[in-house]
């Protein structure tokens, strides 16, 4: 089957691809809902590490040099590391809101919800805060 793929490879066109408008201040806010993780594109030369229970942000300015960039975690995360590949494409303004445009169109809006949030289910998350049961 010319369509199988092997085990922990990606697929062409499965990558994830951050649009950004071409000539923007840009700031992203980076959440862990697992482990530390590492957003690193190498051609911008700006990586900044994503941790559990903390917020980064990354502050740069995109300019007028559109076009695709790889992007990879480089933090030595868990199973499927290697796998976590994106891309981030620096397009026209026009280019950029007819992108959100056919996002919102499908129903992509807003932030992902906390039912996402591996950290919620942490050994000792929910908890009870003190001694429960009988006289034992």
């Amino acid at each position: 089957d010319d369509n199988s793929a092997t085990p922990g490879s990606v697929q062409e066109g499965e990558v994830p691809t951050l649009y950004l408008p071409e000539n923007k201040k840009i700031t992203i806010q980076l959440d862990s809902r697992d482990v530390i993780h590492s957003f690193w594109v190498p051609a911008m030369l700006y990586k900044k590490d994503v941790i559990p229970g903390k917020t980064n942000y990354m502050y740069f300015e995109t300019t007028d040099r559109t076009g695709t960039f790889v992007g990879k975690c480089a933090e030595l995360c868990g199973e499927y590391h290697s796998a976590m590949l994106f891309n981030v494409k620096i397009v026209s303004q026009s280019e950029y809101d007819a992108h959100i445009q056919k996002l919102r169109d499908q129903g992509y809006e807003g932030q992902l919800g906390s039912e996402y949030d591996r950290n919620q289910n942490l050994p000792g998350r929910g908890a009870p805060s003190g001694p429960q049961g009988g006289n034992e």
